[in-house]
């Protein structure tokens, strides 16, 4: 076999090193959605072998007793299969994304069952039909000089040019939609908008580089490769945070149960919860998140504990510690972080109730009128976004004055004694006028 051309061989060690950095930064993920995170390693996957895959086959035809004309057929038809169940599999991704209850393939499927038809349907069937007029249609190579010129037929034309108007259409539109709704930070906009310009840049590339070009005998892959590659660095670099797939969740209802709460809370109020240990607010949170609520969990107990004890799988844990680095971490100080978050999370859910549980903590790491002023803003919040604000507390951690000054702005509830044993409870609504709303 010949040597390989320079830039040929540039292309392969290119496409190796790149495949080894979005393998490790999308592999380096930590987050618990990891039905995403497969499906978006699956799309990389694909888009890396597309291209191996193509640089390999551009060196076959170079080989002794090969047909140039045959073998560059073979090389379009390979590279085009990858490239479109790419277009099904960041579909896929795409949909799962901005539909945040589709967290496995059961749940996957059953979206497709009751939002039939979809537009996600005629997507992957749009795929699906290219891949077979593809392989079922006969390019026609002509040689002009040294060079192919490759003449398509008009179903392959037609099929392919529809396929790349709905990957053109349908990942912009759903991730664009879907920030505009979650309203992210600034920097997981910007990365969003890098995999919208990394996917859309290599499916514009491959048509022009695969269809458009070889139709006037221009053969320009080589140099087509390096420029895919740093398409496909760019979706790399979009998503080299650990917590990316995180960022980019609204918030959703850990259950929606048929029987009726054991806990009735008028929305739009902060709610002191009176107990030394955190099991009545907690048990209250649960109530509401398994009854429809979106609910968002701040608390000094490791997430993964509290998922475990109360059986949140869906529901969002931020720890709130000075010394852990984890990506769903929220240190105590400044205030203004807990603020951040918890405001994002209420602006954006539809029926939102967040548990801040470490109240003292706060305290110990802030001046207690910096933590007075965060629970104001806080409050107003709330009963702006209509929302439900759980602040569990024991009394014994403030002073008199202190004590009073938070009640003042809050309703109070005052956890029973012991466990809770026996039928439901109903939280009676204090029927002093709250003060602090200018009332």
């Amino acid at each position: 076999m010949a040597e390989p051309p320079l830039l040929e061989s540039l292309g392969a060690v290119t496409a190796l090193f790149i495949s080894i950095l979005i393998l490790s930064a999308v592999g380096r993920q930590a987050t618990r959605k990891s039905f995403q995170k497969r499906t978006f390693l699956f799309s990389l996957i694909l888009l890396i072998t597309a291209i191996v895959s193509n640089i390999l086959l551009t060196l076959y035809i170079k080989g002794p007793g090969s047909d140039p004309s045959q073998a560059l057929i073979t090389t379009k038809r390979v590279q085009g299969t990858f490239d479109l169940l790419f277009a099904i599999s960041i579909g896929i991704f795409v949909l799962a994304t901005a539909k945040p209850e589709i967290d496995s393939w059961k749940a996957f499927l059953d979206h497709l069952k009751k939002q039939f038809p979809n537009p996600f349907l005629f997507y992957g069937f749009v795929q699906v039909l290219a891949i077979a007029v593809l392989w079922m249609s006969e390019p026609r190579p002509i040689t002009v000089g040294t060079a192919t010129r490759i003449e398509f037929p008009s179903i392959f034309l037609f099929t392919g040019g529809l396929a790349f108007v709905t990957v053109m259409t349908y990942v912009p539109f759903m991730l664009l939609t879907y920030i505009r709704k979650v309203q992210p930070r600034p920097s997981v906009k910007r990365d969003v908008y890098l995999i919208i310009a990394g996917v859309l840049g290599y499916t514009i590339l491959e048509f022009v580089v695969e269809v458009v070009l070889p139709y006037y005998a221009i053969d320009v892959r080589a140099g087509g490769f390096i420029v895919e590659m740093g398409l496909v660095g760019l979706v790399a670099f979009a998503v080299r945070e650990k917590g990316f797939l995180e960022d980019l969740l609204v918030p959703q209802a850990e259950a929606a149960l048929s029987t009726a709460p054991s806990f009735q809370l008028r929305r739009g109020f902060t709610y002191l919860v009176l107990e030394e240990n955190p099991a009545h607010a907690f048990e209250i949170f649960r109530d509401l998140v398994t009854h429809g609520a979106e609910g968002l969990c701040i608390t000094r107990k490791p997430p993964k504990m509290v998922a475990q004890d109360y059986g949140l799988e869906r529901t969002p844990i931020l720890w709130l510690s000075r010394v852990a680095n984890q990506k769903n971490c929220v240190r105590p100080s400044p205030p203004e972080n807990v603020a951040m978050a918890v405001e994002h999370f209420i602006s954006v859910g539809e029926n939102p109730v967040v548990l801040l549980d470490g109240f003292e903590y706060l305290v110990s790491h802030n001046d207690f009128q910096s933590i007075l002023a965060l629970l104001h803003d806080l409050n107003e919040n709330v009963s702006i976004r209509d929302s439900i604000l759980l602040v569990p507390l024991d009394p014994k951690a403030l002073n008199e004055r202190e004590f009073a000054l938070i009640k003042r702005e809050v309703q109070v509830i005052e956890a029973p004694d012991g466990p809770r044993m026996g039928p439901r409870v109903e939280l009676e609504y204090p029927k002093v006028t709250r003060k602090g709303r200018g009332s």
